[in-house]
C-alpha cells in the first residue's frame, strides 16, 4: 500500500510539472513573436504610384561623359542625375566619386544604377552586395536602380530567371537601407520578365525613344521615369548625355522610406 501511495504521488508530481510546462508555453504563445527586422525591412512599400504628370528632368552619366559642370547642368534646368557607380565587368566607374561629390555640391537630386551582366540570381545577388561597398556612406535622393539591358541576356527565353535576378538585386539593395529601382527598355519589360510580378513590388525607370520632345504621356501612367532620349545636349557636358523625366517625387518618398527604415532597424 506504502509503495502504490509513493507511486500515486509521483504521477501527479509528474502531471503538474507537465500541466505547469504547458501553461508556460500557451502563455508564451499568445503575444506574437517579434518579426525580425529584416523581414519588416522587406514589407516596407517600394512601389511608387505615378503623378501622371513631369515633376523634374534629368540626365544619367557614366565615365563616358567626362569631366562635368554639374552647376551648367542645373543652371539648364535639370535637377537630378542618375550616376553609374559601376558593372560586374568593369568594377566601380572611374568617376563615380567625382560626379557624386560635384553633383551634390551643385545642388542636384543624386541616384545611382549598376549596369548588370549577371546570369543568375546568385550572380545578381553578389552585384548587389558590390553596390552596396560601392555607395557606403553615402546618401540618395533618387534609387539605387538594376540596369537590366546586357543583349546577351535576351538571347534565351528565361522571363522567369531575369524576373528572379531582378528581384534578389533589389531585394538585396533595399536590405541595405537604400531604395531599389529597375532600368530597362521599353521592349524587355513587355517581352523579357514578367511585369506583373516585378511591377507591383519596384518602380521601372523605362528607355523608349519615340518620343525625343518628351512630350507624350505614354509613360506617365505607369512607370517611375522615363528616360526619352540618348541623344541630349546639355550645358556643362562635352559628350551626348541620356535624357529623362520623372513621374514620382522620388525625395519625398525616399524620405519616407529612410524614416520608416530607421524606426524599423532600430526597434
Amino acid at each position: 500500500m506504502k509503495n502504490f501511495i509513493t507511486e500515486h504521488k509521483k504521477i501527479i508530481m509528474f502531471s503538474f510539472i507537465i500541466l505547469l510546462l504547458v501553461m508556460i508555453f500557451t502563455t508564451a504563445g499568445i503575444a506574437s513573436p517579434k518579426k525580425p527586422n529584416i523581414e519588416i525591412i522587406d514589407d516596407i512599400k517600394t512601389c511608387s504610384i505615378p503623378e501622371g504628370k513631369i515633376l523634374a528632368h534629368g540626365i544619367d552619366v557614366s565615365k563616358y561623359q567626362g569631366d562635368i559642370d554639374f552647376k551648367k547642368v542645373k543652371n539648364d534646368g535639370y535637377s537630378f542625375v542618375i550616376i553609374r557607380v559601376g558593372t560586374s565587368q568593369g568594377g566601380k566607374d572611374k568617376n563615380f566619386e567625382t560626379y557624386y561629390k560635384d553633383a551634390k555640391a551643385a545642388g542636384l537630386d543624386i541616384g545611382c544604377y549598376y549596369y548588370t551582366y549577371a546570369y543568375s540570381a546568385g550572380e545578381a545577388k553578389k552585384e548587389a552586395q558590390d553596390v552596396l561597398s560601392y555607395i557606403k556612406g553615402k546618401t540618395f535622393t533618387y534609387p539605387v536602380f538594376f540596369d537590366f539591358e546586357f543583349p546577351e541576356l535576351l538571347k534565351y527565353s528565361r522571363a522567369d530567371e531575369n524576373t528572379k535576378m531582378i528581384n534578389t538585386f533589389c531585394k538585396y539593395i533595399k536590405r541595405g537601407g537604400y531604395y531599389p529601382g529597375v532600368y530597362t527598355s521599353n521592349s524587355i519589360y513587355n517581352n523579357h520578365i514578367d511585369n506583373i510580378t516585378l511591377g507591383s513590388k519596384w518602380d521601372f525607370w523605362i528607355a523608349n525613344y519615340i518620343d525625343d520632345t518628351h512630350n507624350s504621356d505614354k509613360f506617365s501612367k505607369g512607370f517611375s521615369m522615363w528616360q526619352y532620349s540618348s541623344n541630349g545636349s546639355v550645358s556643362g557636358i562635352n559628350a551626348r548625355v541620356d535624357l529623362n523625366v520623372v513621374y514620382v517625387d522620388y525625395p519625398r518618398i525616399i524620405e519616407e522610406f529612410n524614416s520608416k527604415l530607421k524606426k524599423y532597424v532600430e526597434s
